[in-house]
């Protein structure tokens, strides 16, 4: 097994070196953060153990780069650091790190959670194939580094966007529409659908005229999907409702040659479905499901959110006429 050591301590990766190596395990030094993301691509370790605080790029940052990879992703990165705050550990987290060890649990303590981690991995994937790397430089590097804020400012803005359409205090169909829209400046489709399982609703939006053997092709699509992840959710299936778009008979019925389908979760409980359907061959390729895997999250608590609005708002208002109606 090869691990690749990252730090700017010349002395603390000699001790790692030691360590490690007595244990069996290859070693392959970096001794800062674009070293490190070079000689990772280069040598493809079994396992990354990285410091924090590194000169030109941080460990935050390689960890990201790391993760982010479709094909090396998958490699276990461990922050090996002298930084012990909530901050810190959070922050590890979130950039995709498999473990954090401070550098006073050196010893013993490193090598067994190196061997946990590489035991846990080892458990989730029962072949690696040795994928093929392009050499990098410090300048590719550089790219890579500008290539994934842009994508995360994208990230950030899209979903702030979808976030602000809750905050509006909609009507729940209005907000199912906005949110729609937000989807579609995003992903080109022909009919969308948003099920909840709380009503037994699919909720359809059109871009135009459709046929109802369209609508009930993506009807049934929802219900099979939502059966699937969620139970049966009624004997008859779910309601329609066409929200935007008109059911018109006279067009010619076309077939959906494309469908997207993923469960809205809201702490980690199904709560219904998103559809995407188009009348065009590979439409969803891989960018736009990673662009909807992106936003699924803020789509689910928005529409979570809007509903329970709209039932509060319901239930006040029967609280005020039950009210009045007693006088």
């Amino acid at each position: 097994m090869k691990i690749l050591v990252a730090d700017d301590s010349a002395v603390l990766r000699g001790a790692v070196r030691r360590l490690l190596e007595a244990a069996e395990f290859e070693v392959v030094d970096a001794e800062d953060g674009v070293d490190a993301i070079t000689r990772f691509y280069e040598q493809q370790p079994d396992l990354v153990l990285l410091d924090v605080t590194m000169p030109r790029l941080t460990g935050y940052v390689v960890c990201r780069l790391i993760k982010e990879d479709p094909v090396l992703g998958h490699t276990p990165v461990l922050i090996l650091t002298g930084r012990d705050s909530a901050e810190d550990r959070y922050w590890a987290d979130r950039s995709g790190a498999d473990g954090y060890i401070t550098k006073d649990a050196l010893g013993e303590s490193l090598v067994h959670s190196v061997q946990q981690t590489l035991a846990t991995r080892a458990l989730t994937e029962l072949t690696r194939s040795v994928a093929d790397a392009p050499a990098l430089g410090a300048t590719d590097v550089l790219t890579r580094v500008c290539e994934m804020l842009d994508r995360k400012l994208f990230e950030a803005t899209v979903v702030n966007e979808i976030i602000e359409i809750g905050a509006r205090s909609l009507r729940f169909d209005e907000t199912i529409s906005a949110v729609v829209e937000q989807i579609g400046r995003l992903v080109s489709f022909d009919v969308c659908g948003i099920a909840l399982v709380s009503v037994g609703r699919l909720y359809a939006l059109a871009g135009g005229r459709v046929h109802q053997t369209e609508i009930d092709e993506m009807t049934g699509l929802a219900n099979r999907h939502l059966r699937a992840i969620a139970g049966p959710v009624d004997e008859r299936g779910l309601e329609l409702v066409m929200l935007e778009g008109t059911i018109d008979d006279d067009e010619p019925p076309r077939s959906l040659a494309s469908v997207y389908a993923t469960a809205l979760l809201v702490h980690r409980e199904v709560i219904g479905m998103l559809v995407l359907s188009s009348f065009s061959a590979g439409a969803f390729p891989d960018q736009v499901i990673r662009t909807m895997r992106m936003i699924e999250n803020a789509v689910a608590t928005v529409v979570d959110a809007a509903w329970a609005y709209e039932e509060t708002v319901t239930a006040a208002a029967r609280a005020s006429l039950s009210a009045l109606s007693g006088f």
